[in-house]
């Protein structure tokens, strides 16, 4: 709601101003810290034997409002899961929202680079144990963007290299309007 609530309100600013301050995106990430962290859970529970079978995530949407050219904030919002234990019978979703600022430093017509820095909260919500019980847990996440390349016009193509619970290596499609 937060995100269709400034979508509204900065609409009436897109109007006057010719430059795009808006954007939204949709992205898939690989080595989340989410997964990092389900894998070494998984090591050090009773099913000390068994491997995490079938992470997937995070799958994520993003929206930014660009106070400057250079300098953009908004928020993100993702999940992603994995199934672990001898049949793959336990499961874990974890869902995140974080605030975040985006800087370019590199801005060309079809063509852009940019850094990063994300923090919120993510549940991780856990079901189907060995007795039945579920659980969830809230912890602190972030994602540290170190680089992060965008080609194309108003629909731009991106991919990201950097650390936290978008991904080592996080693709994805944004829309500025």
């Amino acid at each position: 709601m937060m995100i269709a609530a400034l979508l509204v309100a900065s609409l009436g600013v897109s109007a006057q101003d010719d430059e795009l301050k808006n954007e939204i995106g949709v992205y898939y990430g690989f080595g989340a810290a989410s997964d990092i962290v389900s894998t070494i859970a998984t090591a050090m529970t009773s099913y000390s034997n068994s491997d995490q079978n079938g992470f997937w995530g995070p799958i994520g949407i993003e929206y930014y409002y660009h106070v400057t050219p250079g300098v953009a904030i908004g928020a993100m919002a993702s999940i992603a899961g994995c199934k672990w234990g001898d049949n793959g019978e336990e499961k874990t979703k974890y869902y995140t929202v974080m605030p975040s600022v985006k800087f370019s430093w590199l801005r060309k017509e079809h063509f852009g680079m940019y850094s990063g820095v994300a923090a919120g909260l993510m549940v991780a919500s856990i079901s189907g144990s060995k007795n039945g019980d579920s659980d969830s847990k809230v912890n602190f996440m972030g994602q540290l963007t170190g680089l992060g390349a965008e080609f194309g016009g108003q629909l731009r193509g991106f991919a990201e290299l950097g650390f936290g619970e978008r991904g080592v290596f996080t693709l994805g499609l944004r829309y500025k309007f």
